[in-house]
């Protein structure tokens, strides 16, 4: 386990000599989609920005992005939903209808916080800010529709040219939001890569194991661990990783013909990071999952598999998290 945070802990912080290279990918100026992030690393977009064709997906989700196809072409590799939760009752970014159209999923935009993107995105480039030892930070507001239950919040989305493969989340609560009392940030779809190994500090465990009996087509319930099982590294950050359990997950096509959920390129893994100054005792994991995949009765080939990934902390207005992709794949499984 220790040989697994190594290697997270160089990847997050890894040169950001391979930036020089690709450099950034920024809306309206780069491309005329609301898509995000470091060529060669990890990229994210917002609605109707996307990495599958189409619209990319459902509204209200923050779309992540990876070079995992042949010539470092991209492909979808997970959501993120925002989910506070507002006396005991729980908002679903994805689920709940706009008050602005009626539709399914609140709306996400950038730029003026007064004209959400309804018909048409807002193509704000975010702010590049230089730090120090030639590094930059690419800074992106994303303003979010207010909650049934109240919630109204906005993030922060962040990116640092020496981490390429992470996308750092802050949550900060708008004037005349409700008390929220957590806020989650979930990321939405293990399923595709068929994740099944969750690593803790005393080993990785299966969904396999955890959920050995179940055969529904809802949700599997939630398993929590709590922070003293989470993974450290030697900063104290909190990392805590999914991996697919396959040799080649990519040969592998759920339907028998091209549709969403095959997942088409490189082996990679996902993982959360906590950073040590925000990380408290209440700090925990929650996973689920799904022995079909989502609005089917498909069976996920080689069985039930993790679907939300999560961490989950009483809410702090600027409360952060990072989200992480690693190559090394092959390399955490079994560490």
């Amino acid at each position: 386990m220790r040989r697994l945070i190594v290697t997270l802990a160089f990847l997050a912080t890894a040169s950001h000599a391979a930036l020089a290279a690709g450099g950034w990918i920024r809306a309206g100026v780069d491309t005329n989609s609301p898509v995000w992030g470091i060529r060669g690393g990890l990229q994210f977009a917002l609605h109707p920005g996307g990495f599958t064709g189409g619209d990319g997906g459902p509204r209200g989700l923050v779309r992540l992005g990876y070079p995992t196809l042949t010539n470092g072409g991209y492909d979808l590799i997970n959501f993120i939903a925002v989910e506070p939760i507002v006396g005991g009752r729980k908002g679903f970014s994805e689920l709940e209808k706009s008050s602005l159209d009626g539709r399914n999923g609140k709306v996400f935009w950038t730029g003026d916080p007064a004209a959400p993107a309804v018909e048409k995105p807002h193509l704000d480039p975010g702010a590049l800010n230089p730090l120090a030892g030639g590094i930059e930070e690419l800074s992106v507001t994303v303003l979010v529709e207010k909650f049934d239950n109240g919630a109204h919040v906005r993030l922060r989305l962040t990116q640092r040219s020496d981490a390429p493969d992470e996308l750092r989340l802050s949550v900060t609560a708008e004037p005349g939001s409700a008390p929220i009392e957590s806020c989650i940030l979930t990321a939405t779809m293990g399923n595709k890569a068929r994740t099944r190994l969750l690593f803790l500090n005393d080993g990785p465990v299966s969904s396999l194991q955890l959920y050995a009996d179940y055969r529904d087509k809802h949700f599997a319930p939630h398993r929590i661990f709590p922070v003293a099982r989470l993974p450290r590294a030697a900063n104290g950050d909190v990392l805590v990783a999914l991996a697919n359990d396959e040799a080649e997950p990519s040969a592998v096509q759920p339907f028998g013909r091209p549709h969403f959920w095959d997942y088409r390129g490189m082996k990679v893994s996902q993982y959360w990071r906590k950073p040590a100054a925000g990380v408290g005792d209440a700090l925990v994991c929650a996973v689920n999952g799904r022995f079909t995949y989502w609005m089917s009765e498909r069976s996920i080939p080689g069985g039930i598999s993790f679907e939300n990934f999560e961490l989950r902390e009483p809410f702090r207005s600027g409360q952060t998290v990072v989200f992480g992709i690693t190559r090394e794949a092959t390399g955490l499984v079994g560490r």
